[in-house]
């Protein structure tokens, strides 16, 4: 059986560019292990070229490929770690890689996900590169479009962006945080001087209505303070420096940060690790931070609780370690789950909303994210992902 190599050629072109481009970023990020098999298969892939065209016969005629030359390409596509989706008008979209086939769930047909997909495609303009969301994480979506035998066919090459969103979006909020905190500060520092400067005039003089302007600045001096205060808190935000990266045992970490709570809270605690997990590159003392900020939280959820106990998991998710914190309090009040993450959200009388916010933004800092998870236990997640 015999392939029509103008398809076979155009597809291993793809693969070279986007080979090429994961060499590059790879190398950027430091990801020394990912350029090399980057740069290997950018090299098979030359050589697949170099050899399928020198076999022509007639320059102006297909070349046929064999079933061994594709099945090399085959091969070489499996080497690579981006999905290589295929979609032609008429049928649905198919697995070309063993990432896609990976991701897709399927050795071939792409069902599961293909409503999200097959609009992503077919809308895409060729050289673009919209994100999508799939299965929790988001991609951007590079199309080529190709003429086949068969009509035109686009190829597409799934990125996971997941973790430079994540990390521009707590850039981002850093940056407005301390913006905004800085100028609120600079016109709150000498509106509480102010106050306590006319106080202290008001005092030398008697009547009632001296009296009455006494109580509203001392009022007006209370509240500056309060706000001043509620600021200084929410400033840890934004001077969260960029994590310093070192391998850690996530496992390990988790027990360390778990011993204190279990020995002082009055709180049952239920830790589970699982076996052969990967060391995750971490600002250590950053995830300690975060991790506890989310079990403060968890010990004062179960106050005036029966039963009162947390249960923390240490497990593998896509490409990452998931941290999951649950408790037996009686849930994230519905008016607060919209903006549980949002800064000053807080369901607390002296809370200041700082907790769960700011560890969601370590969490982003890191390329992992911090959720609430539906049903059952209220239940938070870090997800942290696996690098290299």
């Amino acid at each position: 059986m015999a392939f029509n190599s103008r398809l076979s050629h155009l597809l291993a072109a793809v693969a070279l560019a986007v080979m090429a481009v994961f060499a590059w970023d790879a190398g950027r990020q430091g990801l020394w292990a990912n350029m090399v098999l980057g740069v290997l298969a950018g090299l098979g892939l030359l050589v697949f070229l170099a050899v399928t065209y020198s076999m022509r016969r007639n320059p102006d005629e297909p070349a046929v490929v064999g079933p061994e030359d594709a099945g090399n390409l085959h091969i070489l596509l499996d080497q690579m770690p981006i999905p290589l989706v295929r979609h032609a008008a008429g049928e649905g979209p198919r697995a070309l890689n063993r990432a896609a086939r990976g991701l897709f769930g399927t050795d071939d047909l792409i069902v599961t996900g293909a409503e999200v997909l097959v609009p992503a495609v077919t809308g895409a303009v060729a050289g673009s590169s919209p994100v999508l969301s799939l299965f929790g994480r988001s991609y951007a979506v590079g199309v080529s479009e190709i003429l086949s035998d068969d009509g035109a066919v686009r190829l597409a090459t799934l990125t996971d962006v997941e973790m430079e969103m994540n990390k521009a979006e707590a850039a981002a909020l850093r940056d407005t945080l301390h913006i905004l905190s800085h100028e609120i500060m600079n016109s709150l520092t000498p509106v509480a001087s102010l106050a306590d400067i006319a106080t202290s005039y008001l005092a030398q003089e008697k009547g009632e209505n001296v009296e009455a302007a006494g109580e509203a600045l001392e009022m007006l001096s209370r509240r500056a303070g309060s706000l001043t205060r509620f600021i200084e808190a929410y400033r840890s935000v934004a001077r969260l420096p960029e994590p310093v990266l070192q391998p850690v045992d996530a496992g390990r970490l988790v027990e360390e940060i778990v011993a204190p709570f279990r020995a002082t809270s009055g709180v049952v605690f239920e830790v589970t690790v699982a076996e052969g997990l990967p060391r995750v590159l971490l600002d250590e003392s950053q995830i300690s931070q975060a991790v506890i900020n989310v079990l403060t939280n968890a010990v004062e959820a179960t106050e005036g609780c029966e039963d009162r106990r947390v249960v923390v998991s240490v497990g593998a998710g896509a490409q990452a370690v998931v941290i999951r914190i649950s408790d037996t309090g009686p849930g994230v009040p519905d008016a607060l789950r919209a903006n549980l993450f949002t800064a000053f959200a807080t369901s607390k009388p002296k809370g200041t909303g700082t907790g769960l916010n700011l560890a969601r933004q370590i969490a982003l800092a890191h390329g992992g994210n911090l959720q609430l998870v539906e049903g059952g236990m209220t239940t938070f997640a870090f997800t942290l992902p696996v690098r290299g």
